[in-house]
């Protein structure tokens, strides 16, 4: 494993958040926290940034990205063109300055909250930890240049389909939240209180349900009362970035 891997491996045992500003001494062997599609991405991105001599940033690992399959096929079915994509990444880091070898802040932070995410949730990093934390970095700027949609394929990723359509739903339903691992808690609260009436308290008690169960209802309306409700609240977390699953079950 390279000197990168390492450190990036490295960042899961020593605190995620905080591990760029610390930085510890690494030692060879160290096991990694990346499953092997996100290793191969990581080696893909750093390969490009060491042939251009540039410091590895959130554009080398959106490029490594886009070689993997699933990202690709994801980014067809999300309504993107992979390809025209891809020209876009190349374009953008030949205009990047070669520096010394290393890696961005920004791409430390999102190293540091894939790993801090996955941790959490008990697993290895992934790809899709890595998709998620582009948002608000470098790579970030290019996707409204090449017409892709961060927070669409992020969904995709995360639920592995689109958001279910709601036209033709029971008279009745009840209104189900699903979890996922990059919306936030405070989001989901500030959701429930805003728009389904819940009070701070039993917001935090049904976010917590949906957290630690998978899922929760929400409330039970009328099809023609749901539509409008779900809608505003996709809306709402598409604004915010945020791949939230909110849809319909029959009563």
């Amino acid at each position: 494993m390279d000197a990168v891997l390492l450190a990036l491996a490295a960042a899961a045992s020593a605190g995620g958040l905080w591990w760029f500003q610390s930085r510890p001494r690494l030692r060879l062997g160290a096991a990694t926290a990346w499953d092997e599609d996100a290793e191969i991405v990581l080696h893909v991105a750093q390969h490009e940034a060491r042939t251009r001599a540039q410091a590895l940033s959130s554009i080398h690992i959106l490029y490594g990205l886009v070689q993997d399959h699933m990202i690709v096929e994801v980014l067809r079915d999300a309504g993107g063109d992979p390809d025209g994509f891809e020209n876009h990444i190349l374009d953008a880091l030949a205009k990047q300055t070669p520096t010394s070898a290393g890696i961005t802040e920004r791409a430390q932070y999102m190293f540091a909250y894939a790993l801090h995410t996955a941790r959490s949730a008990g697993r290895k990093a992934s790809c899709l930890d890595l998709w998620a934390y582009l948002k608000d970095s470098n790579a970030d700027e290019l996707f409204a240049t090449a017409g892709v949609s961060h927070v669409d394929v992020l969904f995709r990723l995360a639920h592995g389909s689109a958001p279910p359509a709601l036209d033709a739903i029971a008279p009745s339903v009840h209104i189900v939240l699903r979890n996922d691992d990059y919306t936030t808690r405070e989001f989901v609260c500030e959701l429930l209180t805003g728009s389904f009436g819940y009070t701070a308290d039993s917001a935090e008690v049904r976010m917590m349900e949906v957290h630690t169960t998978g899922r929760g209802v929400l409330q039970r309306l009328t099809a023609e009362a749901a539509r409008p409700a779900i809608k505003a609240a996709r809306e709402l977390a598409r604004s915010r970035g945020y791949p939230l699953w909110i849809g319909t079950e029959p009563t």
